[in-house]
């Protein structure tokens, strides 16, 4: 597969804005030069800078958060100059569509203070000439293929439909999503991502990156469009700021709900487990999953089949309830009591009794289990040691160890930028 380099395109935006005060101090420039996704330069120039002394950048970029979180950075004049750089590079870099807000905090020598008008970008990948597609909440951009746009913005909106009318949760804010012809050219667009990545979710961005060759829109672009998008529209509504967590087996077993009908390697699997009464414990699946071999499969699969039971058992009200508690911090076990009367082991043996299999022997005191940082992963087939499906990637590269407790299902090695998103990894069906 071709790799593309990423050049430099400079992108000089904001033109000269007078800022008058008191003090007469008067910006003749303020821009900023983005070379996307490495950094940004800030410059400014005053047109006389002598009774300045002191100058402040100010900067964030829009994303959902509990506490507002701007940057302010001292910048040392030189002249009637000042120039500053965010080097991504050390930090990570927010995604395509994110939007950066900046203005410069200018100080005279009796201590006015001029802040210049807010200025804003919007980054782009400009390496392609996008097309967008849109319908109220969602926008879709993609560059490759005629139909792959309306395609796969005909899944999200799907998507979208099913987590309303079948567990009552609506989208609250709008989503991009950002669909790459290749799964390289959407990880040159992402600083410090893994080689075998098949696309990115930022949940505090709302934004979605996927690489999708218009070969596979249909067969793998749908389902893992819907199951993405979901992650994103039930992060909204159980976001939590005060550390509440969803267990593993929710997120994703609501994720692969949100694809519609189960394919038929996920009705395989649950098919199978239950033959051989090879279900594993539901408490196990409370933390991250294993990033590849059978019990991946069986893991989405099972987690799919329990969330199942729960909403045409118990309805959407009580799921709703769930997600909500959860978001309050209360723990696994508590979450499952106030809202359906039992823990963990009590809800897997009941879904166990609705599937005809025997109760599992359960230790008297159970074991606590904590939510880790984990990647969203598209959930169908068995996945291999080279999660990238040939038909996909065909350059990727998979990992040299397979750790499920460190590399991507551990972010606390990433910058703390980008905290927060998941990853889609491709398995063959």
């Amino acid at each position: 597969m071709k790799k593309f380099i990423l050049i430099a395109n400079l992108i000089i935006f904001a033109w000269a804005l007078p800022a008058q005060a008191q003090n007469n101090i008067t910006v003749t420039r303020n821009e900023a030069l983005v070379d996307f996704p490495r950094s940004v330069t800030f410059q400014l120039d005053l047109a006389d800078a002598s009774d300045v002394a002191s100058v402040s950048l100010v900067y964030e970029v829009d994303r959902s958060g509990c506490l507002e979180a701007n940057t302010a950075v001292p910048v040392e004049l030189n002249g009637n100059q000042a120039e500053w750089t965010w080097e991504m590079v050390r930090s990570g870099n927010p995604p395509p569509g994110a939007t950066l807000r900046w203005a410069w905090q200018i100080t005279d020598r009796s201590g006015n203070v001029t802040t210049t008008d807010e200025q804003s970008h919007t980054f782009v990948d400009d390496r392609f000439d996008w097309q967008t597609v849109s319908v109220p909440n969602i926008r879709l951009h993609w560059y490759e293929g005629d139909d792959v746009g309306p395609i796969l913005l005909e899944a999200a909106v799907a998507g979208l439909d099913q987590l309303q009318n079948e567990m009552g949760i609506t989208l609250d804010s709008e989503v991009q999503l950002f669909i790459y012809g290749e799964s390289d050219d959407m990880r040159d667009a992402v600083l410090y991502i893994q080689e075998w990545a098949g696309g990115v979710a930022f949940s505090d961005y709302n934004i979605i990156l996927i690489g999708v060759p218009p070969r596979i829109a249909e067969s793998w672009g749908v389902p893992t469009v819907r199951h993405e998008l979901a992650h994103l529209v039930i992060g909204q509504f159980g976001r939590s700021c005060v550390g509440g967590s969803r267990p593993t087996w929710l997120d994703e077993g609501l994720a692969v709900y949100a694809e519609g009908e189960p394919s038929e390697s996920i009705q395989a699997d649950i098919d199978n487990a239950i033959k051989n009464n090879s279900f594993e414990p539901v408490r196990s699946l409370s933390g991250a999953f294993s990033a590849h071999g059978p019990e991946a499969g069986i893991a989405y699969s099972q987690s799919y089949s329990v969330v199942k039971f729960l909403l045409d058992t118990y309805g959407q009200a009580q799921m709703q309830e769930l997600i909500l508690t959860l978001a309050e911090g209360t723990g696994y076990d508590a979450a499952l009591e106030a809202v359906y009367g039992f823990n963990v082991d009590g809800l897997e043996q009941v879904w166990r009794q609705s599937l005809g299999l025997p109760l599992r022997d359960i230790p008297p005191t159970p074991t606590a289990v904590s939510a880790q940082a984990i990647p969203t992963i598209e959930p169908f087939g068995v996945p291999e040691s080279v999660p990238t499906e040939p038909a996909a990637a065909a350059t990727a590269v998979p990992p040299t160890t397979a750790d499920p407790g460190s590399g991507i299902c551990n972010l606390s090695a990433f910058p703390l930028l980008l905290v927060g998103f998941g990853v889609v990894l491709r398995r063959r069906k």
